[in-house]
């Protein structure tokens, strides 16, 4: 389970070499990615966990902007250093970038109006609409969307979907536990939801690192650092959601 970081630097033409130069995309759902009104990155956990890595580096961090399905190329070529909260499960070229973590385990939520039935396994959600994040892989139920068991409905926010569930437009939606955890924190719905996890293992989350870049080596160092110090969990503890009651 993706920044338009608009420092100044990153309108400019050529970026100078001893900056780091970090992808996010706007996709990225709360609280991995906040953007303010004017579309510039201000907050959430990529942004806390790339920029300790400058500090560590001593490298100033550049956020460029970038459509999603650019930024494993970007990455690849140099263009950009790193991007983060991405796994080799979701690029199409893994071998081509360098991987830092895992990091963390995402688990993923099947989220339905409380009182519907619980969605334990692929066949529970056939014929129903399921709610989306436009640009996203779900690659459990990827076969089943082809094959038109299930019919999704994307949105460009969690908070739309969540909204879209509690009116009975959704019969349920997809997320992960940080996203879930930070918007049921922070808005309330007419309706009473809930969650069942996925039957499938949460999958691992990396950042993604250019072999091509200058700063490789001081990079993966910070990282190392940054693990050792435990601070992604520390960062994302607070987003996790309370315990499920449904």
């Amino acid at each position: 389970m993706a920044l338009w970081g608009m420092a100044l630097l990153a309108a400019t033409p050529q970026v100078q070499s001893n900056e780091i130069k970090a992808v996010v995309s706007d996709t990225n759902a709360v609280p991995y990615a906040m953007f303010s009104q004017d579309g510039s990155l201000s907050g959430g956990i990529s942004k806390q966990l790339i920029d300790e890595i400058g500090k560590i580096t001593t490298l100033p961090v550049v956020y460029l902007p970038l459509a999603r399905a650019r930024v494993e190329s970007w990455i690849a070529t140099g263009k950009a250093d790193l991007g983060c909260f991405i796994s080799p499960e979701w690029v199409s070229k893994p071998k081509e970038l360098e991987w830092v973590g895992p990091l963390f385990y995402s688990a993923q939520y099947i989220v339905r109006r409380s009182d519907s039935k619980p969605n334990r396994q692929l066949s529970d959600l056939f014929h129903k609409r399921i709610g989306t994040i436009r640009g996203f892989v779900y690659p459990e139920l990827e076969q089943a969307f082809a094959e038109e068991l299930l019919v999704r409905d994307d949105a460009h926010s969690l908070e739309s979907n969540l909204t879209r569930l509690a009116q009975g437009r959704l019969d349920a939606v997809m997320t992960v536990d940080l996203s879930y955890g930070y918007v049921m924190t922070r808005q309330k719905f007419d309706t009473s939801l809930t969650y069942d996890p996925l039957w499938t293992k949460a999958p691992a989350v990396y950042c993604a690192l250019s072999p091509k870049s200058s700063h490789l080596a001081a990079i993966k160092q910070a990282f190392d650092e940054v693990q050792q110090q435990q601070f992604v969990e520390k960062i994302i503890r607070p987003y996790l959601p309370e315990h499920n009651s449904g």
